[in-house]
């Protein structure tokens, strides 16, 4: 148990602490300048990856902006497959965007580490992330963004 409560528990300073952080990496916005807000408002869900049938039962009825599923450290999927399995239910779930973040993962934006060191499935609406992504690009805040991570995370 007490591996579930320290995985919840990364996750959320992740989120509040590192993600919501202003940084000059992305023009002095935060990683994630949404984040908070959303966290704030319960727009935010934590929860631990119990099965597939119970993730597909999840994805039909969310109620949040975001669901961050967690596996456990003893059935932890290995990076490519966490990115196998983002790329299936982007395919069957399109109005939902799934983000694979493994702690074997590289993300890097002007040399500020992105990921949370948790095992985790990412789960947005995928209408509403385009719609800020819109609004970030008015900004300076992907002028530091490789390339290779524009495509890994932009274009799905």
């Amino acid at each position: 148990m007490k591996k579930t409560e320290s995985s919840y528990n990364q996750l959320k300073n992740w989120i509040l602490e590192f993600l919501s952080k202003p940084n000059p990496a992305f023009d002095n916005l935060p990683p994630c300048p949404y984040a908070k807000k959303a966290w704030v408002e319960g727009n935010v869900e934590i929860k631990q990856f119990e099965s597939f049938s119970k993730l597909n039962d999840d994805l039909k009825n969310i109620s949040t902006e975001v669901v961050v599923y967690y596996f456990k450290n003893n059935v932890l999927p290995t990076c490519n497959d966490l990115e196998k399995m983002a790329e299936e239910y982007n395919k069957k779930y399109p109005k939902l965007l799934f983000y694979d973040e493994h702690p074997d993962s590289i993300e890097e934006v002007g040399g500020v580490h992105l990921n949370s060191g948790v095992c985790a499935l990412i789960v947005q609406d995928r209408q509403d992330l385009l719609d800020k992504r819109e609004e970030l690009k008015e900004t300076g805040y992907y002028d530091n963004w490789t390339p290779e991570l524009k495509e890994r995370i932009i274009d799905r």
